[in-house]
């Protein structure tokens, strides 16, 4: 634990550093930090790595707000001195705010992959609003499956609810599934609350630091549609596909994926 960083709520956080090498704060998506670990020693052969998760598991979101995270993204990097972070999914919408928002300006580059980037819209809201319907009513596996649409799959096509059923009853048996069915009610929560965030690209036109969006060849479209518009209306931003590789690419570390980030992360005039 780092002493004086606490979450809005005042409960400590637990950072685990590894690594070695110019500090890096990794910002984790719908699955907790735990599930980054092989990523963090992917990392960590040239950067020191610090993760931690950004609500404490098992709160279900209550009280949630994208700003809390901000500011204890900010914590850790005054804590820490690192002055890299690279978001996944909302984590990347929390680290892009921070670089946007942060005034103490340490931040130096920031890359995201897949991020939540509401922008004009480009995030839809439909399989979300299945998914929180589904958990209501007590359906899980049904609600896996929906989130899996939003996340995941880069296939938009309209299944039953039988066969959605059959689906999250498998994906309930996998890794993602059973680490994903742990945070349910905090990651509907926490992406319904980033798309209160929506509105126009050039909001971020003054972003101070360089910034990396990077996206899934295999991911649900509007993760690119986000991060091309962004890169479109924001000088210092760089949009980059990742090819072949889906949301989970960045936890199993998969080269195509980690090599841009390590490139641009580690000061590369590429990007």
């Amino acid at each position: 634990m780092l002493e004086g960083v606490r979450r809005a709520d005042g409960s400590p956080v637990d950072v685990v550093t590894s690594g070695a090498g110019p500090g890096l704060v990794l910002v984790h998506g719908a699955r907790g930090s735990g599930d980054y670990a092989k990523l963090a020693d992917r990392l960590g052969a040239r950067f020191t790595v610090h993760r931690y998760d950004r609500e404490a598991v098992g709160r279900a979101g209550e009280r949630y707000a994208v700003a809390d995270d901000v500011a204890l993204l900010g914590s850790l990097l005054t804590c820490t001195g690192a002055r890299l972070v690279l978001g996944h999914g909302l984590g990347g919408l929390v680290a892009l705010l921070a670089t946007a928002g942060l005034l103490e300006r340490n931040i130096d580059r920031v890359a995201v992959y897949d991020a939540v980037l509401p922008i004009d819209g480009s995030v839809p809201e439909e399989a979300l609003e299945q998914a929180a319907r589904a958990l209501a009513t007590g359906s899980p596996d049904l609600a896996l499956a929906h989130l899996d649409r939003h996340l995941r799959s880069s296939s938009q096509a309209v299944r039953s609810e039988r066969v959605q059923r059959l689906l999250g009853g498998v994906l309930a048996r996998t890794e993602w599934g059973r680490s994903t069915a742990a945070r349910l009610p905090q990651v509907l929560a926490e992406t319904r609350a980033g798309l209160q965030f929506d509105g126009p690209a050039d909001v971020y036109a003054g972003l101070p630091a360089r910034a990396l969006l990077l996206f899934g060849e295999r991911s649900p479209g509007h993760f690119g549609t986000a991060a091309l518009a962004m890169a479109e209306a924001v000088p210092t931003a760089t949009a980059l596909v990742a090819g072949g590789c889906g949301h989970d690419s960045l936890l199993r570390a998969a080269r195509r994926c980690v090599a841009p980030i390590e490139t641009f992360l580690l000061g590369d005039t590429l990007f």
